[in-house]
């Protein structure tokens, strides 16, 4: 939303420092409310002194009266406010109006469309990026300008979600023509609400699953440290130690899998019993499809690799260390080398630009300054989406974010990367774009899909899950050819599909 409100345009008022245009806007509003309503020169030269603005910002006049537009409910509310009162009444026209509603009334008119002129002015002239910068900036309190910077995110996708609920009435023959439809939409908005509830708690669950501890990534300036430079006269014997027990247990490392789980059982708080004594190890740089029917356990196991879902029955060791939910130290370790991709990208990515969302896993394992934007811009490259960084995310098309959601989980150097059905309502050049970035990676790879064709694609080795356990774990070609098998999990290949 904030994106769209700002106007491109080459200005003196575009090019100031944003935080200096913030303390303008606030310390002109605070003058106009303390200025008299009765001292009509001084806004006059108020209006004056704004619409010069507006010049120089090259703000046409037609957009600035459309803006202008939201204030209308107080205009009429101010109408209103000589006709009701007590006191002096005075004759205006066929009206007897009291003198001090129309004072008050007068006042919110000049008032509100001055400060709605200065907000119009700052939010065309100023990205939405550039006033939380500039907030920051000036100081405000990181926490507020966090919220604020979420709010504004989410703003944009419930407004996406809102446009996509209206298309859908209307393409079924809907029109909200009166009162007699404020039911539909009542009902749309509910929905809507609920939506966006449920999609806080999968944002929620990808912070964790990215290192979040309550400190989202902030501008700060590196410290050069006495320390720092001890560290670095001590590199060379440190690195001859590292190097003679990197070949001592180089045969242990490799042998050890990527990711090895045990009689992993789970129950929800209600009783629902998602996992049944789950077996799997998977080796290093290994590509495994994770097929099965919706209400397998394959989210839930999920959900286990990086400690999202604590273990309560079972184990669960990555690269040889156990996971192990109530050790926070370890937890975040695990959390860096299990990186998830989550199915819609939207729950992935909350930061303002895609830069900032590809550093915030980083970020929250000690990343800072200079080798935090190297590792976003790797991460970026990657998935070819760098000229991107400065974007953001809901100004991209779905197949960008999708990518974009790929190099956020690669930013963090995972050991095993999760994708949960990345190939989801992508079109066949996306589709094949991801492939392609998919197969180049040296990663272990979990995929959890139900497009069979495009685990057939990516992973040599399958595992169905059902019912909580595993019924099958093979070679993909054997699994899929095997319609039997198929059949008896809800699986099917795609009519005409043949391997």
């Amino acid at each position: 939303m904030g994106e769209r409100l700002y106007l491109h345009r080459h200005s003196l008022v575009h090019s100031l420092p944003s935080h200096l245009k913030i303390i303008a806007a606030i310390a002109f509003i605070l003058i106009v409310v303390s200025t008299p309503i009765t001292q009509w020169g001084a806004f006059i030269a108020y209006f004056l002194w704004l619409l010069t603005v507006v010049f120089i910002a090259k703000i046409p006049f037609p957009l600035l009266f459309k803006r202008a537009l939201i204030e209308i409910p107080f205009i009429f509310f101010a109408i209103l406010m000589p006709f009701f009162g007590t006191g002096e009444k005075i004759q205006v026209g066929p009206f007897d109006l009291y003198r001090e509603g129309l004072i008050a009334g007068s006042g919110i008119v000049a008032k509100g469309t001055l400060g709605v002129m200065t907000a119009i002015i700052l939010s065309t002239s100023t990205t939405a990026r550039e006033i939380l910068r500039g907030l920051e900036r000036l100081r405000l309190p990181v926490l507020m300008v966090q919220i604020a910077s979420f709010m504004l995110r989410y703003v944009n996708v419930v407004n996406d979600e809102m446009e996509r609920m209206k298309v859908a009435r209307e393409s079924r023959g809907f029109e909200a023509t009166g009162v007699k439809h404020w039911k539909v939409l009542a009902t749309a908005a509910g929905a809507l609400f609920i939506r966006s509830y449920e999609r806080g708690e999968r944002v929620h669950l990808s912070m964790l699953s990215r290192g979040y501890e309550g400190v989202l990534p902030h501008e700060e300036q590196i410290e050069h440290k006495a320390t720092v430079w001890l560290k670095a006269m001590m590199y060379p014997t440190c690195c001859c130690n590292y190097f003679y027990r990197s070949i001592t247990d180089w045969k242990n490392v490799m042998n050890t899998p990527s990711l090895e789980i045990k009689e992993l059982a789970f129950a929800y708080p209600d009783g629902n019993q998602a996992l049944f004594g789950v077996n799997l190890s998977i080796q290093k740089g290994e590509r495994v499809a994770l097929l099965g029917p919706n209400g397998a356990g394959k989210t839930t196991l999920v959900m286990h690799m990086n400690g999202i879902h604590p273990t309560s029955h079972g184990s669960i060791h990555v690269a040889g260390q156990l996971v192990d939910s109530k050790n926070k130290e370890s937890i975040k370790e695990i959390r860096s080398k299990v990186g998830i991709v989550f199915q819609d990208p939207d729950d992935q990515l909350f930061m303002p630009t895609v830069a900032e969302d590809v550093a915030f896993g980083p970020y929250n394992m000690g990343l800072r300054a200079d080798e935090l934007n190297a590792v976003v811009n790797e991460a970026l490259e990657l998935v070819g989406m760098l000229e991107f960084r400065d974007r953001p995310p809901h100004h991209l098309s779905f197949g960008q974010r999708r990518r974009v959601a790929v190099a956020t989980v690669l930013a963090m150097k995972p050991e095993i990367l999760v994708l949960d059905e990345p190939s989801s309502n992508l079109d066949p050049a996306s589709r094949r774009e991801l492939a392609d970035i998919l197969r180049s990676l040296d990663i272990t790879i979990v995929m959890v899909t139900h497009d069979l064709p495009y685990a057939h694609e990516i992973c040599a080795r399958s595992v169905i899950l059902n019912g909580g356990i595993i019924v099958a774990d093979g070679p993909t070609q054997s699994i899929l050819t095997n319609t039997a098998l198929l059949a008896a999990n809800r699986l099917e290949l795609p009519v005409g599909f043949v391997i």
